[in-house]
């Protein structure tokens, strides 16, 4: 198996491997105007630009989101150094 930045367990579809895949329609995929929102902790602010088109986003076998809006579902996990944390 090939790795890429030391991370093994991905970059395929097969069994055992983690995978994040979308489903695009692209007949209607594109992007909002950016917004700011004030989300973050102590009131800091960022900006969001939302986009559409997306039909679905399966990451670790999970939907994540669907039809444009995320589901709650977190399956991931932060990478360091090649290592999920």
């Amino acid at each position: 198996m090939k790795s890429i930045c030391g991370i093994k367990d991905r970059g395929t579809l097969a069994v055992g491997q983690r995978a994040d895949i979308n489903v695009i329609d692209y007949e209607n995929v594109g992007q909002y105007q950016p917004e700011y929102v004030y989300d973050f902790p102590n009131g800091a602010g960022r900006y969001t630009q939302p986009g559409c088109g997306f039909k679905a986003t399966i990451c670790n076998g999970e939907i994540v989101a669907e039809n444009d809006k995320l589901t709650g579902n977190r399956p991931g996990k932060i990478l360091r150094n090649g290592r999920a944390e």
